[in-house]
């Protein structure tokens, strides 16, 4: 029975990137985590126990997907044999394989498919704390991410495969899309003293620029059947996509602003039975990337609605360039609306950016050891656009001012349970959330990588004296209280 060669390109593609969490929560939960806890609660500087912290650079990426896996492999083999890696599927695999050839195999059941990709560079960046009420902080920050959360069960590599030729199936609403970004943030945060401790809430204002962008999105219920040949059979037509031109042409990537736009985030946080050696609890709450990117320049946009179309994939096997994107949008126009011409409707998209809701709680039950647990939730703000995954997540950690260590374990997209590790020395913090697909995974479906530098207060006094490393500049320690 013949496949679609589509599908093995794409399932060969999403684990050739070769690319290192989705939220970096060794990098974000520590009360010495300063500007780098801003994307995750704006309201997050204000339990920070120094008055200043600056990030000099950070970096880190993220894949993962549930749609195909590398066999008995991981991060480290990957990328020592990154110059020259073979990637073979499983069901062409007679015998033992070299140490550089990678054996490519698919989930074979009925979920629904997703793929995450995202990366980040944080450039300098700082947040300030004046008479510990009042953070005030700004970051830069370049981003890429791409995403499809819902691809049907019924493109699953084998369920595709074994489907009887003509036999219709349908398929429903599902998209993708993917877009890279910098941004300039804003935050402003305030702690208001309360019987029980402290509350505070925080707002960072990010200034959008966009790069590249492109996206797809089945809009309707199509119907579909395989025909021999590597042919395909559609009907009730309901789409569209999109995509930015600027580096379609030309062997060198250059990049080049394409559109513009603004987000925000929200956050709040609570602390309980507050002392100066830190708290007993903190709860908090954030509304995430809340905002869009209009991709005006170097941009178009596709619409196809018809009845019927019958497409040979054949013909399109003579588009293997970038620069080729072009002419097979317009061979497919007149294969589904008999107009080269037709399809496309416009030189201008909008893409909304990856909304989350999160809660976080954190426990202290020394002044060095924590429980954090935090859940995010994604939604849709509505329109077209990347999407993060959903995350349950359970932190312990110990923390001190000089040296932190934690070990999250996480649900990605409430499938994958995962452990993670991280640790600061000083002012480097490094991290990954999934960490045994550094060291070897049976079912290798993606990998993550973070890691920043940093400089805040030096004070020796801080660093040789004190029972827990954890005072607070010109503070005792003793429990606060307010005049009301």
């Amino acid at each position: 029975m013949s496949t679609p060669k589509f599908l093995t390109v794409f399932a060969l593609t999403i684990l050739c990137l070769n690319l290192f969490s989705q939220e970096q929560l060794g990098m974000r939960l520590s009360n010495y985590a300063g500007v780098n806890s801003l994307p995750l609660n704006p309201a997050g500087n204000l339990s920070n126990p120094l008055s200043w912290d600056v990030n000099i650079a950070g970096a880190g990426a993220f894949f993962e997907n549930n749609y195909a896996f590398l066999q008995q492999t991981n991060t480290i083999e990957l990328i020592r044999h990154r110059n020259d890696a073979v990637f073979v599927l499983a069901e062409e695999v007679e015998g033992p394989v070299r140490p550089n050839t990678f054996v490519t195999d698919f989930y074979d059941d009925n979920r629904q498919r997703f793929v995450n990709f995202s990366s980040f560079v944080t450039g300098p960046s700082f947040v300030v704390k004046i008479q510990d009420k009042h953070s005030f902080g700004l970051f830069t920050r370049f981003q890429s991410r791409a995403s499809t959360q819902r691809i049907p069960s019924v493109y699953s590599y084998y369920n595709y495969d074994r489907r009887e030729f003509f036999d219709g199936f349908n398929v429903g609403e599902f998209d993708g899309a993917a877009m890279s970004w910098s941004e300039v943030g804003l935050n402003y945060a305030l702690k208001i003293p309360a019987h029980y401790g402290a509350f505070g809430f925080g707002v960072n204002v990010r200034i959008l620029q966009g790069y590249e962008a492109g996206y797809f999105e089945n809009m309707g219920t199509l119907q579909q059947a395989k025909i021999p040949g590597d042919v395909v059979s559609l009907g009730q037509i309901n789409g569209r996509f999109g995509y930015t031109t600027s580096n379609m042409e030309g062997e060198e990537f250059q990049i080049q602003r394409n559109g513009s736009g603004l987000a925000v985030d929200l956050g709040f946080i609570q602390l309980f039975q507050e002392t100066d050696d830190g708290y007993r609890l903190r709860l908090g709450a954030s509304i995430i990337d809340l905002g869009y990117l209009n991709f005006n320049e170097n941009a178009v946009s596709h619409r196809f609605v018809t009845d019927s179309a019958t497409i040979d994939l054949n013909d399109y096997q003579q588009f293997n360039q970038l620069e080729d994107v072009d002419e097979a949008i317009r061979l497919l126009s007149q294969d589904v609306l008999n107009d080269p011409a037709a399809s496309e409707k416009g030189s201008a998209f909008r893409m909304v950016m990856p909304a989350a809701v999160s809660i976080q709680a954190d426990y202290s039950f020394t002044p060095n050891i924590y429980l954090n647990a935090l859940v995010l939730q994604r939604f849709y703000a509505g329109g077209t656009g990347v999407k993060r995954g959903s995350l349950l997540a359970l932190t312990p950690r110990f923390e001190h001012r000089w040296v932190s260590a934690s070990l999250p374990v996480s649900v990605y997209n409430w499938q994958d349970v995962r452990l993670g590790l991280a640790a600061r020395l000083g002012l480097l913090v490094v991290g990954s959330d999934n960490l045994l697909s550094w060291v070897g995974q049976e079912s290798y479906t993606g990998t993550d990588f973070y890691i920043a530098l940093k400089v805040n207060p030096f004070d020796l006094g801080l660093y040789f004296g004190g029972a827990n490393g954890n005072r607070r500049y010109g503070k005792n320690k003793r429990v606060k209280c307010y005049d009301f």
